[in-house]
């Protein structure tokens, strides 16, 4: 993540704003992405979701930037915060979900689950 823009509130008040992530292409062939969707979950609830289309081309073993506006759940937030002050927890567990629109290939996209645990500062 490079950058992070608040944005005005959406429908339900929920709090909004606009991720500027650098994509890596680690491929010796262009990556021309078509969408972006993803999802992030804190302790089993669904926190944050973005979007993204129009993406740029990336070059071979190139990066770019790219624009994802991004929505947080005020009632995922909620849950997600009660369970980690009721558990007490050291560490959280996380999981990102993401799907990737492929233009000019055999599949029209690519899924990525990645889950772990991100430790808390107490």
């Amino acid at each position: 993540m490079t950058a992070l823009e608040p944005m005005p509130p959406g429908p339900g008040n929920d709090l909004r704003f606009r991720i500027h992530l650098r994509v890596f292409n680690p491929n010796d062939s262009e990556l021309a992405l078509s969408g972006l969707y993803y999802t992030l979950s804190l302790a089993g609830h669904k926190v944050i979701t973005g979007t993204s289309s129009n993406l740029p081309p990336i070059a071979p073993y190139g990066q770019e930037d790219i624009v994802v506006d991004a929505t947080a759940s005020l009632v995922g937030s909620i849950f997600a915060a009660a369970e980690l002050i009721g558990s007490r927890r050291e560490t959280v567990p996380y999981e990102l979900e993401a799907k990737l629109g492929l233009r000019r290939s055999i599949l029209p996209s690519i899924r990525v689950r990645r889950s772990g645990e991100v430790r808390l500062n107490r």
